[in-house]
């Protein structure tokens, strides 16, 4: 028996994976079909020390969309397109294209950070993420 000592590997043809070829580059195309739909990661930037300073600070990263601002958009939703609400404790919620974001002077308590995508009409994009912490 005997062994190469090397070898190469090559794909004749790129291997099937369900998805249709006509995709759009963004990944929202697909959101009812696969489930795939635009990449939301919402944290909290050092939680306890920021906590201390009563002071929330939240970082998002995001993939399959393009981050824009809705008055720019003209309030024309694209599939391709959001921008990011930040909501603290139900009140009303920030449209932003930053992917940090800063509460300050924030009471003490418990309080509840919702983060999601937004289409230029405000309607929401995937999933959302809720954050939660305590300011002493």
């Amino acid at each position: 028996m005997a062994l190469c000592a090397t070898g190469s590997s090559q794909w004749r043809e790129p291997p099937a994976t369900g998805s249709p070829a006509n995709e759009l580059p963004d990944r929202t195309t697909l959101a009812g079909q696969t489930g795939l739909g635009p990449l939301l990661i919402a944290d909290l930037v050092d939680k306890s020390d920021n906590a201390a300073h009563h002071k929330i600070v939240v970082k998002v990263q995001t993939d399959g969309v393009k981050i824009v601002d809705p008055t720019a958009a003209n309030h024309e939703p694209r599939l391709d397109e959001a921008h990011i609400q930040y909501q603290l404790d139900g009140n009303t919620p920030y449209d932003s294209t930053s992917k940090t974001w800063t509460f300050d002077n924030v009471p003490s308590g418990e309080h509840r950070i919702k983060v999601r995508l937004a289409s230029s009409d405000n309607q929401q994009m995937g999933k959302g993420k809720l954050l939660k912490v305590h300011i002493p």
